[in-house]
């Protein structure tokens, strides 16, 4: 008489079901994937701007991103002089711009409409004083800076762009 082991069975069946799985899941090889990497130059915002206003230029350009209207020649020649006596250009340009906020026809955007929309008066700011768009890294450092700091109005961001390294460059 034939007997067989019960043992054997239950073993023989999962090897053949493991090997059922096995060939009809379709044992394939994993494709080979590639991925290629452009190179990206990463240079600052104003990397082409390498040419210096001279002093009168910056006077005028200045004032028209202020009052979008251009200073009188007489104004300007007057402004010229001035920043001829004086003997730190950077003070010129601050006690300029001081006075240039205290005249009454300035129009400035209301700190309400900054604080309502940061990102398109970053936009706009950076479009009329860089003649440029913010890159994302600088969009999110000055949309922080105002949000986190409750007394900044537009006042004071125009003032720190006309007084930027970047903005004396065209």
């Amino acid at each position: 008489m034939l007997t067989m082991r019960k043992t054997s069975q239950p073993l023989f069946g999962l090897l053949l079901l493991l090997l059922w799985a096995m060939a009809s899941s379709g044992c394939r090889p994993e494709p080979e994937v590639t991925f290629d990497l452009q190179g990206l130059e990463v240079t600052p915002g104003f990397a082409d701007k390498d040419r210096l206003k001279t002093n009168e230029q910056w006077v005028a350009i200045v004032h028209t991103n202020l009052f979008q209207t251009g200073m009188p020649a007489n104004d300007l020649y007057n402004v010229a002089r001035v920043f001829e006596s004086i003997g730190d250009q950077s003070i010129a340009r601050e006690v300029l711009l001081s006075n240039f906020f205290n005249q009454p026809d300035l129009t400035l955007t209301p700190t309400d409409e900054m604080l309502a929309d940061p990102d398109a008066f970053i936009d706009a700011t950076y479009l009329r004083f860089y003649t440029r768009f913010p890159t994302q890294a600088e969009r999110t450092f000055v949309r922080e800076f105002i949000l986190n700091n409750p007394g900044m109005t537009p006042e004071l961001v125009y003032m720190s762009f006309g007084l930027s390294e970047e903005y004396r460059y065209y």
